[in-house]
C-alpha cells in the first residue's frame, strides 16, 4: 500500500510519521529508538553518519559532530567539521533524505509524497533555501508546512475543528520556542492567522540549569577535576544525558537521583520537582507572555481561539501547563505525544493532498460529453422542421395511440381519400386564381381556408358563399387532432413544401394580407397529413 511520509526535523531530535489510507503512526527506527538525535558526524571522506551512530561517535571526535544545524539554516557560512567545510542547509537536507530513506527501508518501498515541518517564524528565505537543498537530494516535491500547522492538523483529527476557528500553538522544542496562531481554512487546512513569535529558549536551556545544578552539589570536588584528562569528556557527555533524563523523570516523579561519575567523583545528587520548577520559572513565565503576544499580533484574544495547544517535548513539564493557563486564563491542551504530534499532523497533511489528486482528472470525461451532444444537435434541427409545433401539445402522448385498433387496409383507405382532398384542393386553387382577379379577394382568401378543413369535395361556386365562421368552427377540433398524434407521425407524414404552397398566379393576384394567409396556413398543423400505413390510429380519428 502506497504511503506518505511526515518528517518533523528538529533541532534536538527528529521524528517521522506515516501515513496510510488517512491514518498516521510515528515510525519506530529501532527496539527502542522512536526518535533520531538531529546530530551529524563527518568522515575525513566527506561521508556523513547521521543519528544515533553520530551521537556514539560524538564522545571521542566532538569537533566532527554538529548539532542543531538547523538553526543555521539559510546561513551560507559554511560549518568546518574536522576539515570537511558543508553548509548548515547541505546537512539538514542530507539529514531528511537518510530519515525518508531509512523509513522507505522499514516499508518496503519509498513515499509517494513527502512532508517537512520547520519553526513557525522562519522567512521565505529559509524556506527556499533548504528547499534547493533539498531539490539536490531528490526531494524536490517536499511540502513545507510550520509545526503549528502540522500540530493543530493532528489535533484536528482527534478533536473536530470547524472552519475559521482558531487554535493558539505553544510549541516548546529542545533548542528553541514557538508561539503562533492558526486558523482552519475551509479546505481543512490551516494557515497562519498572524505574526508568529519565537524564542531561543527550549529544552536545552532547563537541561543546563540541572547541569549547574549537580556542579553546585558538587562544590570543591568539581573545580579539582583535571581538564587535561581524557577520560573527562566522554564523562561530561554521559553526565549531561543522565541531566537530560532527570529533567524528562520529573514530569512523572516528584523526585530524582543523577548519578555522577566522573574521574575520581562517583556519587549522587538529588533533585526534587519543586527544585527543579524554581529553577525553570522565569523561562516559563516568558514563554507564556510570548503566546499571549502571539495571540494579540492574530487580532484576537484568549477567549477568541478555540483550543490552546501545548506540544513539543518540554510542555510535557506540569509547571508549563500551569503558568500558561495562568497567564492566558483559560484551559489549556497537551499534545498526548508531544515529541511525535507534529510529524503525525504533517503526515497527515500530506496524505490530504495524495488522496486528492486524483480527484482532478474526472472533469475531462464531461467534456467528451458535452461535444457529442453538440454534434447531434444540429442534425436533428435540420431533419425535423415540424418538431416545434408539436412540442407545444401535451408532453407525454405516446400511450394514447395504442388505443386505435383499426385494420391495416382501413388505414391505407383513409390515406387516399386525403391524397383524394389535398389533389382536390389545388385543382380548385388553380382554377379560381385565374377567374377571379378581378372580383372580391375576400372569397379567395375563404376558398383556400376551405379546402384545408372541408371533409368533401365542395363544387367550384360555393367557395365564394362559404360563410367566414365555417373554416374557424372545423379548425378548431382540428387543433386538437394535431396535438395527439405522436412525434413521428407528424415528421414522417409531412407533404412536400411545394404541394401545400399557394400556387403562384394566386399570389400574384391576391392583395398582401390575403397573400399571408394563403401561403401560411398550409404550412401549420392544422393541415391533415398525409396518411402513414403503419399507423391505423389516424384513420379513426373522428371529423367534426
Amino acid at each position: 500500500m502506497s504511503y506518505q511520509v511526515g518528517v518533523d526535523l528538529g533541532a534536538t531530535f527528529t521524528a517521522a510519521a506515516v501515513c496510510r489510507a488517512g491514518r498516521a503512526d510515528v515510525v519506530t527506527f529501532g527496539p527502542r529508538t522512536t526518535f533520531l538525535p538531529s546530530v551529524a558526524h563527518v568522515n575525513p571522506d566527506g561521508s556523513l553518519v547521521l543519528g544515533e551512530a553520530a551521537e556514539q561517535r560524538a564522545q571521542n571526535e566532538p569537533d566532527r559532530v554538529a548539532r542543531q544545524f538547523t538553526r543555521r539554516v539559510g546561513d551560507g557560512t559554511p560549518l568546518r567539521l574536522g576539515g570537511v567545510s558543508m553548509t548548515a542547509d547541505a546537512l539538514a537536507a542530507r539529514y531528511v533524505a537518510h530519515v525518508v530513506g531509512s523509513v522507505a527501508a522499514l516499508a518496503g518501498g519509498p513515499a509517494t509524497r513527502v512532508a517537512l515541518t520547520h519553526p513557525a517564524g522562519w522567512g521565505q528565505h529559509r524556506i527556499e533555501s533548504l528547499h534547493a537543498a533539498l531539490t539536490a537530494q531528490g526531494l524536490r516535491s517536499t511540502l513545507f508546512l510550520s509545526g503549528a500547522q502540522a500540530a493543530a492538523r493532528a489535533y484536528a483529527e482527534r478533536v473536530p475543528v470547524a472552519a475559521g476557528e482558531l487554535i493558539a500553538v505553544y510549541d516548546l522544542g529542545g533548542s528553541g520556542f514557538d508561539a503562533a496562531v492558526v486558523r482552519r481554512a475551509a479546505d481543512g487546512r490551516f494557515a497562519a492567522a498572524g505574526r508568529a513569535e519565537d524564542l531561543e529558549i527550549g529544552g536545552l536551556d532547563f537541561d543546563e540549569l540541572v547541569f549547574d545544578h549537580v556542579r553546585t552539589a558538587l562544590g570543591d570536588r568539581w573545580t579539582t577535576l583535571d581538564s587535561a584528562d581524557p577520560a573527562l569528556r566522554p564523562a561530561l557527555a554521559r553526565l549531561r544525558r543522565e541531566c537530560t533524563l532527570a529533567k524528562e523523570a520529573l514530569s512523572a516523579d516528584t523526585d530524582v537521583q543523577i548519578p555522577v561519575r566522573l574521574p575520581g567523583v562517583d556519587t549522587r545528587v538529588r533533585l526534587a520537582r519543586a527544585e527543579f520548577e524554581e529553577l525553570i520559572r522565569p523561562t516559563v513565565e516568558e514563554t507564556a507572555a510570548t503566546l499571549h503576544r502571539a495571540i494579540d499580533a492574530a487580532g484576537s484574544t484568549p477567549e477568541d481561539v478555540s483550543a490552546v495547544l501545548l506540544t513539543g517535548g518540554s510542555s510535557r513539564i506540569p509547571l508549563v501547563t500551569q503558568v500558561v493557563s495562568e497567564v492566558l486564563g483559560r484551559p489549556v491542551v497537551v499534545a498526548p505525544n508531544p515529541k511525535g504530534d507534529t510529524a503525525i499532523g504533517a503526515a497527515l497533511a500530506v496524505g490530504g493532498l495524495d488522496a486528492e489528486a486524483p480527484a482532478a482528472q474526472p472533469p475531462a470525461e464531461p467534456t467528451r460529453i458535452a461535444l457529442r451532444a453538440a454534434a447531434a444537435v444540429a442534425p436533428l434541427a435540420a431533419a425535423s422542421p415540424v418538431r416545434p409545433p408539436v412540442a407545444a401539445g401535451p408532453a407525454a402522448p405516446v400511450a394514447p395511440a395504442r388505443k386505435f385498433t383499426l385494420s391495416r387496409t382501413f388505414a391505407v383507405a383513409a390515406a387516399v381519400a386525403t391524397a383524394v382532398l389535398v389533389g382536390g384542393g389545388i385543382v380548385l386553387a388553380a382554377h379560381n386564381g385565374p377567374s377571379g382577379a378581378g372580383a372580391d379577394p375576400k372569397p379567395a382568401g375563404e376558398t383556400s381556408s376551405t379546402e384545408q378543413t372541408v371533409t368533401t369535395t365542395p363544387p367550384p361556386t360555393t367557395s365564394k358563399k362559404k360563410p367566414a365562421s365555417t373554416p374557424r368552427r372545423t379548425a378548431e377540433p382540428r387543433r386538437t387532432e394535431v396535438e395527439e398524434p405522436q412525434p413521428e407521425e407528424t415528421t414522417s407524414s409531412r407533404p412536400p413544401e411545394s404541394s401545400t404552397s399557394a400556387p403562384p398566379v394566386e399570389s400574384s393576384s391576391t392583395p398582401p394580407t390575403d397573400t399571408t394567409t394563403t401561403t401560411t396556413e398550409p404550412t401549420t398543423s392544422e393541415e391533415p397529413p398525409e396518411q402513414d400505413p403503419a399507423d391505423p390510429g389516424q384513420a379513426e380519428r373522428p371529423q367534426p
